[in-house]
């Protein structure tokens, strides 16, 4: 395994944190309170290759040859550093895709690519609970809340026992928004008997549902490392500034500590994510790519968690007021727990199925 990064991706990464440091950033706390993405997003994110980025070429789009992971982990861990919630619908387009240009038909491919081209969104959701009622190709049940769902055309829907792309009519913007993702216009639809485009069915769809639940957790994982260093980038710039006691609080040894372990935390998400993405791109088998990716994904859970806890914890009250970041950092930590599913339960239950196919 090569850690050294090409010439194209060390582009991309500094672009990528250009575009962070002086645009997220600086729309972050707006967009969050105003609970919309603020519209020049689109128009930057776009001159830069955002959202057709996964679309073929000969699509309309910008994809030639293979998909890269491992830049896309890359992208992501600069963008979580930024926004989550506008990161969100940043990535929101790749897994639909990509799922379309692997397993779609000539009209799937027709009318979702020509969505995407037109400027719309599609995103992915998974009924990790199982509350859908699936018949043949059609869907019944609530789909949501997902990100981008109130603003996409397509949504690809992650159910047991089908994988399909559905149009998007009637989608609910949340009112009021989660506290997590504020600006990512999260949505609900409910849908009677609807069919859309299937990608996969019965006993084809458990691969095809992992293979896509691999690329998706890898960005989200990615993504959370990002969080969890903003947090403690805040954080540090903070002690530097405090006085207390007639020094910078960021010299007293437990705050050190802190954030000591929080940056180790951050790199070692970002690594599992980086192995994740190494995996799908090089082929490892659709198991082990899963694995890593939903253990990536569990970790960087985790470690956002606590890093963003520490750094509301490091600002004191100050760290409560929306001020300053950190409060909302806390805030989009949750969301990488809700978009997915619970991965420990997905491996209890995996184990336990082997353990009685077994018996």
């Amino acid at each position: 395994m090569d850690f050294g990064l090409d010439d194209e991706q060390t582009m991309i990464v500094q672009t990528i944190r250009r575009f962070t440091d002086r645009d997220l950033r600086a729309w972050a706390a707006d967009a969050d309170r105003a609970g919309a993405a603020p519209e020049k997003l689109a128009a930057t994110a776009g001159e830069m290759g955002f959202f057709l980025d996964a679309v073929p070429a000969d699509a309309g789009g910008l994809l030639e040859g293979a998909y890269s992971h491992t830049t896309r982990a890359l992208r992501g861990f600069e963008l979580g550093r930024g926004c989550a919630a506008m990161a969100a619908l940043l990535e929101a387009n790749v897994e639909p895709s990509l799922a379309v240009a692997k397993w779609g038909d000539d009209a799937a491919k027709k009318a979702v690519f020509a969505a995407l081209e037109g400027g719309g969104l599609a995103t992915t959701w998974r009924d990790a609970r199982g509350s859908l009622s699936i018949d043949g190709d059609r869907v019944t049940g609530k789909i949501g809340p997902a990100p981008a769902l109130a603003r996409a055309s397509f949504v690809l829907v992650i159910a047991d026992g089908l994988v399909t792309i559905l149009p998007v009519g009637g989608a609910k913007a949340l009112d009021p928004a989660p506290t997590s993702w504020r600006a990512c216009a999260w949505g609900t639809m409910q849908v009677d008997g609807l069919s859309g485009f299937t990608l996969a069915r019965g006993g084809a769809a458990p691969a095809v549902s992992e293979e896509i639940l691999s690329w998706w957790k890898t960005s989200l994982a990615a993504r959370a490392a990002g969080v969890a260093a903003a947090a403690m980038e805040h954080a540090d710039k903070y002690g530097r500034e405090r006085v207390q006691f007639g020094q910078p609080i960021g010299k007293f040894e437990s705050l050190i500590r802190l954030r000591d372990d929080a940056e180790t935390g951050s790199a070692a998400a970002r690594l599992m994510a980086l192995h994740a993405a190494w995996a799908i791109d090089h082929g490892r088998s659709a198991t082990a790519a899963h694995d890593a990716a939903s253990r990536a994904r569990a970790f960087a859970g985790d470690v956002v968690a606590k890093a963003t806890i520490d750094a509301v914890q490091i600002l004191g009250g100050y760290g409560f007021v929306n001020d300053y970041p950190v409060e909302k950092l806390m805030r989009d930590a949750r969301g990488f727990d809700a978009v997915v599913g619970d991965e420990r339960l997905d491996r209890a239950l995996a184990i336990k199925a082997t353990i009685g196919a077994e018996a």
